[in-house]
This record gives structure tokens, sequence and C-alpha cells, in this order.
């Protein structure tokens, strides 16, 4: 080109610069089409686009976009890549030229200039690039650089873009042939030699190659293009995006057609699954290794079908690990980047694993990590698979289904691109928190896969692989058919002073490989007692609402009143060294079950970015009528959360409300007992020491008064008196464990009212409603807000002489129960051999008297020496003994003469 010429060449440039800000006009697109010279699905085609442009002479193109139909791909291996420097010095090898180009555009006045037809080389891509195609354009020299990308924000089809197209140049049209299989001899003609220094190679001003000698190629035959290998009866979609300098913000686009695929039933599609754990032993955390190959052979023969989605049944037993996710974080769609071709940006806290796919059209494979996706509505289990090379930012979803009932896992991938992926691999991550729980047995175990091909012509397959569990958790004797049950218990206070408030603990755990926990009870000490005075109840409503409320509201606003809670429990789920921990808080509730009193522990369950509402466990709290000693029976314990089977290891319980519990004041022995039933039904029991110490330390002085209620006339032999006992116990000091009160001889049990007496049975299955009562009793102990009170029976079937049973009801039922026996010397002695270690405050029994009455007179109340002296007999928890002698207060009024009498002596 002359001096001349070029200098002319850069005037114009400037001119067309300086109108470009205010020219106002926009690029049109005339004419664009897309060919293809052979619509079998999976074939390679050679690839033709031709579109002409229109644009104001002040305005010129600067941006071409050409998206190819979805589907259709390229293997830029498949040739050879021509590295910058030769394609500098016109060096590029005839064995990467991948087709060819002929352009036109405005030049030197004329507004349609041929500038030629110049090969387009296959070059060796730079690093955030596909791929990447040089042109030369004849006359001029310029260089057009043709990147590649993937549309990955979309259908993953192949986009080329054309960048910052020069203005000395205004392109007009360009015609473009990609070369489906570049090395068949159909092509030598059309190939292009090596160039000289200075001299790109191409046909100047020509509309054809005729210009280049035929060139054979050093290569072997291999694809380069491949149609899609779904036939889907219709015309598929390419577009053509054009943007000017004079008016970026308003770009031109024209959308043309793509030749139907066809011949889908001669493509093959035979993808196999691989699976395997990172472990080998039962119950134990585990990694997973899943992988799909889908052979994609590189040939003349049509590309297999590529997979459009692969669902994976995993073995029932093996289970997703419930510490899998503890201290993770979820990565939103938003960090995700879906819908662009940027890269993700997913927490690393979200990581769970690592992902590569690999394609022949790439030097290697696509690498990246696997990410717990935010989870969705009807689909918590999402995985995000965010893998990035070879300037490709892939953004695909699969999702985890596991079995409500039983836990066993589906894992989807849907939708994948319609790209020639070979093979899919995914690693969880394995370590103490690995992602997978193992079965408990040992056994060989399946897994199947599914496989749905683009093609919808071909069927779906199938394929399946098998691993083993070979041992016991760490590397243990696998166990039998029946897995041991052999839990632990530690239970405890924090002050073990008799008689005194403390914290106490419980603790319950058992080893990986024992059978699960499901139902459990446990059984206090004597003694061992909670004042329960001014503790309202966790109402049933309450109770309800959190069942169905999420975790993360149920931890911000408690449904229970805080006036309600006595403690925390911790309870840890999963095999390994680091199970997770889901702490609740227990509160005190009303009759459940038949049961006076209960517990419900609300245990918000969040493991990381699952919220799966909140576990609400009632505790039956049953009162020995006799004993006053507390068991604990449990709900059926939770199995399966969310899908996943929690695989309890301990259940800790924390009762830390301040003066609650309350030690006993017997320092004896005693234990915490419980027993369990494991999931596969085997019953064991276990206990844990207890006791307490100093209680010989604490005071004893309880103390009773007796008073004859009703007239004088009831004082006459053969009344039936009517007497009232009063006991007082004082606070702090030990608690009685049996009271024994002798009545002097001058009364008896009136066998007259007997007739209607209450038989053992009927005590114990119906307190004996109906019957006559006998008197009346009540307690007011400081346990409880309100006193404890009910009818007093005689009850038969225990001997000679009835025995008192008093229904002592309210908050809790008590039905202590006094033996009667006439000793030697003739007096009644009645002994309440067995009274709960708990404090009884104020006690008083009313024994009716007249023609109901339950003691007579056997003689006169009122004669000389009076009733006589009543004998007290206290024995305390601690050991110590204590007696008292109680002259019973009778009216017996005295007339005026003996007053007088009296007075005088």
């Amino acid at each position: 080109m002359s001096r001349i010429r070029l200098t002319g060449l850069l005037i114009a440039a400037l001119i067309v610069a300086a109108c470009s800000g205010t020219a106002q006009a926009a690029v049109t697109i005339e004419s664009f089409t897309t060919g293809s010279t052979d619509t079998q699905a999976g074939g390679h085609p050679d690839l033709s686009t031709s579109f002409k442009l229109q644009s104001d002479p002040a305005d010129a193109p600067r941006n071409v976009v050409f998206d190819a139909p979805q589907g259709v791909f390229g293997n830029p291996n498949a040739i050879s890549r021509c590295p910058a420097a030769d394609f500098a010095l016109s060096e590029c090898s005839p064995s990467s030229q991948a087709g060819v180009i002929t352009i036109r555009g405005e030049y030197e006045g004329n507004p349609d200039f041929l500038f030629g037809t110049a090969p387009i080389y296959d070059m060796v891509p730079q690093d955030v690039e596909t791929a990447r195609f040089n042109v030369v354009v004849p006359v001029l020299h310029l260089t057009i650089a043709i990147p590649v990308e993937v549309r990955t924000g979309s259908d993953y089809g192949l986009r080329f873009k054309v960048s910052e197209i020069s203005q000395a140049m205004p392109l007009k049209s360009a015609d473009l042939t990609f070369w489906g299989m570049p090395a068949l001899p159909e092509h030598n003609a059309q190939r292009f030699p090596k160039g000289s220094p200075g001299k790109p190679p191409g046909c100047a001003e020509l509309a054809d190659t005729s210009c280049a000698s035929p060139t054979k190629p050093s290569l072997a035959v291999k694809p380069l293009i491949d149609n899609p290998t779904q036939c889907s009866g219709g015309e598929l979609v390419t577009t053509l995006t054009v943007q000017s300098y004079a008016e970026p913000n308003n770009p031109a686009t024209a959308s043309g057609s793509y030749p139907a695929t066809t011949g889908c039933q001669h493509l093959t599609f035979n993808p196999l699954l691989s699976a395997n754990l990172t472990t080998k032993m039962a119950d134990s955390p585990s990694g997973l290794d899943l992988g799909f190959v889908v052979p994609q052979t590189l040939g003349k023969t049509p590309t297999p079908s590529s997979l459009r989605a692969a669902t994976v049944r995993l073995p029932q037993g093996l289970s997703i690990n419930p510490d899998a996710a503890d201290g993770q974080i979820s990565c939103s769609n938003a960090a995700a980047n879906f819908g662009s071709e940027a890269p993700a940006a997913c927490p690393d806290e979200a990581k769970i694993g690592t992902a590569e796919i690999g394609t022949p059209a790439l030097d290697g494979p696509l690498k990246g990590a696997v990410y717990i996706g935010q989870p969705e509505p009807n689909d918590q289990y999402r995985l995000f698979l965010i893998l990035s090379g070879f300037g490709v930012n892939a953004k695909l979803v699969g999702s985890v289904h596991p079995d409500p009932a039983t836990g066993q896992l589906t894992v989807t991938f849907r939708d994948l691109p319609q790209v020639p992926f070979e093979s899919f691999d995914v690693h969880l991550f394995s370590s103490g928190r690995g992602l997978m729980a193992t079965p408990t047995s040992c056994t060989l175990y399946r897994v199947d896969g599914r496989f749905v091909p683009w093609n919808s012509v071909l069927a779906n397959q199938t394929s399946e692989q098998f691993f083993s569990i070979e041992s016991g958790p760490n590397a243990t004797k696998c166990p039998g058919a029946i897995r041991p049950f052999s839990p632990r218990l530690i239970a405890g206070t924090t002050n073990p002073l008799g008689g005194g408030f403390s914290d106490f603990h419980l603790t319950l755990d058992r080893d990986d490989g024992d059978q699960f926990l499901g139902d459990l009870s446990f059984r206090m000490p004597p003694g061992f007692t909670g004042d329960l005075s001014g503790i309202p109840y966790c109402s049933e409503a309450a109770i309800a609402s959190a069942v169905g409320k999420p975790g993360l509201a149920e931890r911000a606003a408690p449904s229970c009143p805080a006036a309600s809670q006595i403690g925390t429990s911790n309870v840890a789920a999963g095999p390994g060294p680091l199970p997770f921990h889901a702490v609740g808080k227990m509160y005190l509730a009303g009759p459940s079950k038949g049961a006076p009193l209960s517990l419900v522990a609300i245990t918000p369950a969040i493991a990381g970015p699952y919220d799966y509402g909140n576990v609400v466990v009632r505790v039956l709290l049953r009162v020995d009528p006799r004993t006053a000693q507390v068991s604990a029976i449990s709900d059926r314990m939770p199995q399966i959360i969310g899908g996943v089977p929690i695989r309890m290891r301990s259940i800790s319980v924390n009762i830390d409300r301040q003066r609650f519990t309350i030690n006993p004041t017997n320092c004896s022995q005693f234990t915490v007992d419980s027993q369990g039933i494991g999931d596969q039904g085997s019953v064991t029991s276990f206990s844990s020491p207890f006791h307490a110490v100093n209680c010989n330390l604490l005071g004893f002085k309880p103390r009773m008064g007796v008073r004859y209620l009703g007239k004088r006339s009831k004082t006459r032999r053969g009344d039936n008196p009517r007497l009232q006992f009063d006991l007082w116990t004082r606070r702090g000091d030990a608690n009685l464990s049996s009271v024994a009160v002798t009545l002097p001889k001058s009364f008896a049990i009136d066998q007259r009212h007997l007739f209607n007496i209450c038989a053992k049975a009927q005590l114990e299955t119906e307190l004996c409603h109906g019957r006559q009562a006998m008197g009346h009793a009540s307690v007011n102990t400081p346990l409880l807000d309100h006193p404890l009170e009910g009818p007093v029976y005689a009850v038969s079937g225990f001997g000679k002489l009835p025995r008192l049973a008093f229904v002592l009801a309210g908050q809790v039922t008590l039905i202590p129960q006094a033996e009667s026996a006439s000793i030697r010397s003739g007096a009644l002695r009645t002994v309440v051999p067995v009274i709960p270690d708990a404090p009884v405050g104020h006690f008083r029994l009313t024994l009716l008297g007249g023609k109901k009455g339950y003691l007579v007179n056997t003689r006169n109340l009122c004669a000389a020496g009076g009733p006589g002296r009543i004998k007290v007999v206290y024995d305390g928890q601690n050991g110590k003994q204590r007696t008292q002698k109680i002259r019973p207060k009778v009216p017996c009024g005295k007339s005026s003469k003996r007053k007088k009498r009296a007075a005088r002596r």
C-alpha cells in the first residue's frame, strides 16, 4: 500500500472518529443466515454464517457477536493451534486452519469494497478464553481476533465475539465457514500454505480461495464441529448482535435459523456410573466419590448423545451425616451468579467437596468445588457445582433427596447443558465430619444410576456400582445381625450436701456401632425432689406452637415462658469423633398421658443453613404414690429429622434452675436407674451411683398436736370421738422416714363402722372411690403452691386390722398408708412405715366421729386419769429418732359446784 493511500486512510479514520460523537444513526442488519452442510444429529458439518450490515457513513460497527445454536459445540483440539508468535510472522501451519472468511467493508469511497478471502486459524487461546480464532484482513493487514465463549449463563451454547473492529474498515458483510472436519481432503483446495514474512496469506480482493495452492494438512481427521445430539423437530435459532461506535447501547439484533437435526436413531448413549465411599467402616463418617462417564468418540461417526440428566440412588443405610453441615453456610443463588458468564463467589464456608468435568473440547478438565446450595422449598439439599477453566465458568445444580421415612438418598442432576461432557466426577469431603454416614452392617451395597440422554429417541440407560463395608467403627470387628446395645449413664449433682439445693446433670451416651437410642426411661433416687412452688406450666398451646415453628424463630422467641424453664438439654448426633450438638431448653409442663406432671424439651434443629424446625420431646414424670420417687419416661426419641437419620450418640440434661432440685436427706448409697430400647428392639438397664453427704448434720425436731373435736357428750364410753392430728416439721431438717403413733387403751377401732370398707384391689385401681371415708387429710408442703388433700379410707386385705390409706391429691397424688396393730398392753399402735423423703411442712388428719367414726372410746375420757397419753415416735431419713408424748385436749367440762370446790381446794 502506498504512503499516500495510508495517509488518506488515517485521515479518514480521524474524521470518522471525530464525527462518531455526534452521529445518531445506528447500524442495522440487512441480512443474516446460518447454514450447515449436514443435519445428522451429532454429525460434523461445515458451519457457515453470513451477514450484511447497513450503517450511516458517520457510524461504524464496533462489536459483532454471533451466538451459535444450543447444542452446536466445537473441539478446537481437533486441529493444531497456531502460537501468537507464528501468527505474527504469517507462519501458521496449514494444519491449524479451521475455515475461511470473506470480508467486505467501506474503503476508499467504495461502500462495498471486497477486502478478500482469508484463512481462519485456530489459535492458542489466552488464559481467560475457551478458544480463539484469528483472521488477517487482506489489503489492510489488520488482525481480527474471534474469541469463543461458552454461554454458561444460559444454554451453554457457543458465542463468537469480535470486539473493537477498526473504523478504518467500516464492516459491511462477512461470510464465514468453519469446517466440521478440517483434515478432510475436500478442504485442501481452500487451505492456505504458510505465508512469508510481511505477506499474510489471503486472497486479496477475491471472493474465493482460488489464489491458494492446494495444501495437505499433517493431522488426523477429527471433528471440529458437532451438531446437537437432540432432534427437536424444528429449526434451531442463531442470533447476531451488532454494536456501533455511535450508539453502543442501541445494538442491532437479528435471528437466523439453523437446520433441524435428523437421524437421532443413529446415535449411541452408553454412560457408566462410578461410586465409592472413602471408608469401609460401618457407622462412621465418610466422604463419597461419585462419577459418570459418557464416552465421546472423536471420529467421523456421529458424536454420542450428551447427558441431560442423571439420577443416582444410594443404598439404604447410607445417609447424610447429621454433623455434615455444622458450622457451614449456604451459597446463595446471587453468589453463585447464575445467569451470568462471570465467575461465582460462593463462600468457602459453604464448600463441601470438589468437582471435575472433562471434555475433549478442552485442554483439560474444568475444576472446581461443590457447595451447599441455598435451600428452597421442596428442594432443601441443593448442591452447587462451580467449575472454571479455559474461559468457562460453569455452574451446575444438583439435588439430594432423602427418603423422609428411611433417609435413603437419591442424588439428581437435572437439565445438564447440551455439551459433550465425557467425565463428571464429584468428591464429597471425608473427615471426622464427613458428609456421609455409612451403613451399620458389613455387606455389599449396590448403587443404581439412571441416565437420560438429550437425544429423546434413545432410551434411558441404567448402570450399577457396588461398594462394601468390611469392618466395624474404628476398624473393629464387624457387628453381628443384632448390634450391641450398651449405653452408659453418668448422673450427679453439683452440690452433694444432704437436703441442699443443687443443679443436676445427667448424660447418657452410646458408642458408634451400637444400636441407636430409642425409648428411654429414668428413675431418680428416693428423696431427690424439686421445689415446684411458683413455677408456671408451659401450656399445651405453647407446646403445640413450637411444633410448627421454624427453629430460628424458636431460638429468637421461645414458645414457653422463661418462668417455666428448669434447665437445658444437649443432644449429640452422628457418627465419628465430632458429632453434631443441638441445644434445647427444658420446661415444666402439666399433666400428660396420665402422668401428673411432665417436662417438655424444645430443641431448635438447626444445622448450618438447614432449619428443620423444632424437635419437641415430652417427658412424663410419674410419682410413686407411697415413696414420691420420680420416674421420667420419655416419648420415643426421634430417629430421623428432615430425612436425616440422627444416629443419636448422647443425651445430656442439665437441670440448673436456682433452688429447684433438692438432694435427699438420706445419705445411703442410691442410684439413678435407666432403661433403654435400641432401634433393633434390644432392652437394657443401666445405672449411675448417687448419694448425698453430711445428712447426719441435719436437725430433726418434728412435733405433733392432738385435739378432740366435738361435744362433751361424745367423751363417754362407747362414743365415737372425732380427733384431729396435726404434724409439723421444720424446713431444713432431715425429713421423716416413718411415724409410729400409739394410742392409749381408751381408744379402739370400731368394727361396727367397717361395713363399707375398701378392699386392697379397689385402692390400687379406683382409689376406693365410692367407699366410706374414715376421715380427711391434708398436707401443706413448701414444695407446692397448694396443699395435697383428700379422704382417708380403711382398707382391708393386709391382716387382722385394716390399714389407713391417705389419698392426697393435688399437683401430684400421694397415698401414704398406715398399718395398725394391737400391742401387748392392749393399746392401738398405728405406724406409717414409709414417708417420702420430702419436707412435710404441716400435715393434718381428721378422723370422723359419730356414726361414721373410725375409733370408739373404751371408757369415759373425762373420768379420772383422762384419756391417757399418746406416744409418737419419729424416725428421720438421716437415722435420727425422736419421741413425743401427747395428752390430747378433751372437752371435759365441769359443773359449777365442782368448780367452786376446786377453787376452795
